[in-house]
């Protein structure tokens, strides 16, 4: 005789697909390829087929902790480094990575944010395959060049909010940048470390280059950076719709918080704990 507990019992494959792939994208990348498609093969079908499971990918260093099981789940995938003995997390990631990339066919993927592993081809990738892209973020991704950025930002139409930490990137690239994404309404340029002591180039050059070609910007974050006063006022020229700056650290300033309040609705100015809010 069945028991209550048997009776109620419910067998997640007969689930429908799109149900069950709304639950699997509440899932990171890795979990996904790590875990979830290995389940069963109509989990595997969906994670590899669905693309709209792919639209935002979200990867950074501190998921090396989760790598040890790579070699067993991938390396028969890629034939190409098959007789490789071992790879470093950063490897590990970028395969991952592209894994990811590669299954949002479509132009599905939105929304990509790449921390601290990004390998110099990161750009190119992710130019060649995500053309639909809004959102883009790469933080200490070094191997990164202005070259690189001048490339491909024209691959980018789309695109709405970009981050860029910890980069240093020339006023030629970023020109690049405002001229190839006519969308751009968040542009965020930040430095943890003060962006003066790494400095090769003018110190209101990437201000300028925001003022001039960035005219949409509704939110636009410096920290850190080397602007001065006359970076600040072109920038509040030649982008009228701003309506939040945060230039903490930004220690060239010396235009007072209550001269430029009326001008933006949030205003961050100042060194930390002693800011203008």
């Amino acid at each position: 005789m069945r028991t209550r507990r048997s009776i109620n019992r419910r067998n997640w494959l007969d689930l429908p697909d799109e149900v069950t792939a709304n639950i699997l994208m509440k899932l990171g990348p890795i979990e996904i390829l790590l875990t979830a498609q290995r389940v069963c093969q109509s989990w595997r079908k969906i994670c590899k087929e669905d693309s709209s499971m792919w639209r935002r990918i979200e990867l950074n260093d501190s998921m090396c902790n989760e790598m040890k099981m790579w070699r067993r789940t991938f390396k028969a995938s890629y034939p190409i480094w098959k007789n490789s003995n071992s790879f470093s997390d950063s490897t590990n990631l970028w395969m991952m990575c592209c894994q990811a990339i590669e299954r949002s066919r479509d132009g599905q993927l939105i929304d990509i944010d790449i921390d601290f592993f990004g390998l110099g081809a990161i750009l190119p990738y992710i130019a060649k395959r995500s053309s639909g892209l809004k959102r883009l973020r790469l933080a200490s991704c070094f191997n990164i060049s202005n070259k690189g950025l001048i490339q491909f930002s024209p691959k980018f139409p789309l695109l709405e909010e970009l981050e860029l930490t910890n980069l240093n990137f020339s006023k030629e690239a970023l020109e690049a940048v405002g001229k190839s994404c006519p969308l751009l309404r968040s542009f965020k340029l930040n430095f943890a470390t003060p962006i003066f002591r790494f400095l090769n180039h003018s110190p209101d050059d990437q201000a300028l280059a925001i003022a001039e070609t960035m005219p949409g910007l509704r939110h636009l974050e410096l920290f850190g950076n080397a602007l001065t006063n006359i970076g600040l006022y072109a920038i509040l020229n030649g982008c009228p719709h701003l309506e939040s700056l945060d230039l903490r650290e930004c220690i060239h300033i010396s235009a007072r918080y209550d001269d430029l309040k009326h001008q933006i609705k949030s205003l961050k100015l100042g060194l930390l704990g002693h800011v203008g809010l």
